[in-house]
């Protein structure tokens, strides 16, 4: 049975956010079964123009965009695992489900960041990627990580799996240097979006190490989402 007040529903949020950035919806495929959206983003960029991934340099700042932990929050919710409020639950969902693309930042980076990617797989996951890449470690204080606010008040444990390892917050971490500082609280002020500085990058092995308030290494059963180990 089709769910006609849902599709309408989704088809307005959908083509509300590609009329907002400028996206062109082409073509498609119809299939017989269960509901089933796949999307594929095309698009160019200039040359020399790219955010990349192998940029960073030793030195380097790390910092991330908004808060983290609220989509993961709301996905223990839903699964059980934790019990929010109705005020709370809803505004996780809402990140969860309509997600805020970082495009005025992403256009903003340009010339100031050596390095970014964004945060779908977790922080921890997707900043290794930057490590791979660069060859480089990164060091990440945990107490500088923008948590989502209700999460101040859950355990220890719960602010480690939702705001380190928890995925589709699809906020941007990126790298720059210290010399950019002040640079990044100017576009942080004018597109009105926080950006805060969580550590930064060494040589050493490429890995993440999340470090305590006593500089000791926070050991994490897992660093996030792994699409060839949980896919199953």
């Amino acid at each position: 049975t089709i769910d006609e007040t849902w599709l309408a529903a989704f088809s307005r949020g959908f083509f509300s956010l590609a009329d907002e950035w400028g996206v062109e919806l082409i073509g498609g495929d119809t299939t017989c079964g269960p509901l089933s959206i796949t999307l594929t983003a095309m698009g160019e960029v200039g040359v020399g123009h790219a955010l990349r991934r192998d940029g960073a340099v030793d030195g380097d700042d790390i910092w991330v965009s908004g808060n983290l932990g609220a989509t993961a929050l709301a996905l223990m919710h839903m699964q059980g695992a934790v019990t929010l409020t109705p005020e709370v639950f809803k505004i996780a969902a809402e990140r969860l489900h309509q997600p805020n693309p970082r495009i005025a930042l992403g256009r903003a980076l340009f010339g100031v960041a050596s390095s970014a990617i964004d945060v779908s797989d977790g922080l921890v996951a997707d900043l290794t990627h930057i490590c791979e890449r660069s060859g480089l470690s990164a060091q990440v204080d945990r107490t500088a990580v923008p948590l989502f606010a209700p999460l101040l008040s859950a355990g220890f444990e719960d602010q480690i799996a939702c705001a380190l390892t928890g995925g589709d917050d699809y906020e941007l971490c990126f790298t720059a240097p210290e010399s950019m500082r002040q640079e990044l609280l100017r576009i942080s002020a004018n597109i009105m979006l926080p950006l805060t500085r969580i550590g930064n990058m060494q040589r050493g092995k490429p890995m993440v190490y999340v470090r305590d308030e006593r500089g000791e290494e926070v050991k994490l059963a897992s660093p996030g989402f792994d699409h060839f180990r949980n896919s199953a």
